[in-house]
């Protein structure tokens, strides 16, 4: 034993778990200092890591990659203003710092991630207005391209070039926003296979091949792409009230609108084409229209499955408008790595979103 007195006081210093009416405080705080909805906060472990227990993390811990174009500029609360004028934009968060820049912003464009942050000079974040150019050009599909592209002209954007039909088979139009990033709008206006493609650009410089040469029978599969954007098969959903329907499947489960016809009647929808971004179609149209026995079919019976792999997205857009959970975001058996979720709409019919895509 040592002669030094304070060696015998000496104590270990063990970590203490805050009160829990102070760790709720404390979050609270946060929240309201940082102006944001919600603070993730995983509570810290007290127990050391070890490499078998990292190991064991990652093994049983399963990513998804997902890529997220993540913007800067050099006005972040105008350009968040400008994204949801121009583009529908729905913010989900942000936080600003001490000196009032945007350090991080999150939003979607028909259920599509974006950030978005102000410029950071001392980490190497500049904006394109800073840099002078950019090399980055967002694709963005929306239902109807002459009207957002309007849209987003009239809101401050720089038109580059006005819609126009293209060989492939979509009409697009390209412009600069007002911060500097460059978007091309495009509309889906009819399915061309690559076959098609290539004949059509006979003659001009380019030249069309197919990545994957069994894909070129497959109508809408234009350069070895896999995904069908207009559907082969159509759910048709009858709706008391079809536009509160659309709006739904649109601003809360991410639909794009591509088409709706209005009856004669006010709140009458004819017929509508709501297309999922991973693929397919579904028809809504107002139940019970004279001379119309598809019409007749009974509301709120319809039981559809999403296919996304951005499962969490649409839940906390779902919670967020109260809708009704079924069953909560859960790992199935027949899909351990991913996720699938229940709710009910308005009039009853059930939706599930979910990760499985049909693997056997």
């Amino acid at each position: 034993m040592s002669d030094d007195p304070f060696d015998a006081l000496a104590q270990v210093d063990d970590p203490i778990a805050p009160r829990p009416e102070f760790a709720a405080a404390l979050r609270a705080q946060l929240i309201a200092e940082l102006d944001i909805d919600t603070v993730a906060i995983t509570p810290r472990s007290t127990t050391m890591t070890t490499p078998a227990t990292s190991a064991t993390m990652k093994a049983s811990t399963p990513v998804r990659t997902i890529a997220v174009p993540y913007l800067a500029v050099d006005d972040g609360v105008a350009a968040l203003a400008y994204y949801g004028e121009a583009f529908g934009a729905v913010e989900a968060m942000r936080v600003v710092g001490d000196d009032g820049r945007v350090g991080h912003a999150e939003f979607t464009i028909g259920g599509v991630p974006f950030y978005l942050a102000d410029e950071y000079p001392e980490y190497g974040v500049i904006s394109p207005r800073t840099a002078g150019a950019t090399t980055v050009t967002m694709h963005l599909t929306v239902a109807d391209v002459d009207a957002t592209y309007s849209r987003a002209v009239a809101a401050g954007a720089q038109s580059l070039s006005e819609p126009a039909d293209q060989p492939h088979g979509a009409r697009h139009g390209t412009l600069m926003d007002p911060f500097g990033h460059r978007w091309m709008l495009s509309q889906p206006i009819e399915t061309v296979d690559t076959a098609e493609y290539a004949r059509r650009m006979t003659g001009s410089a380019f030249t069309v091949t197919d990545s994957d040469p069994g894909a070129a029978s497959a109508p809408g599969a234009v350069s070895g792409s896999t995904v069908d954007g207009n559907g082969r098969i159509w759910a048709a959903v009858n709706a008391t009230d079809a536009p509160a329907m659309i709006r739904f499947m649109v601003d809360v489960l991410g639909f794009t609108e591509q088409l709706v016809v209005p009856g004669a009647d006010p709140g009458v929808i004819e017929h509508s084409q709501l297309h999922w971004p991973d693929g397919g179609v579904v028809q809504v149209a107002s139940a019970n229209r004279p001379d119309n026995p598809f019409s007749e079919k009974p509301v709120g019976v319809q039981s559809l499955y999403l296919i996304t792999d951005a499962p969490t997205a649409v839940y906390e857009r779902c919670v967020a408008a109260a809708v009704s959970v079924l069953m909560p975001p859960t790992s199935p058996d027949y899909d351990p790595t991913g996720m699938v979720f229940t709710v009910e709409d308005h009039e009853g019919n059930l939706w599930s979103v979910g990760t499985y895509a049909g693997e056997a």
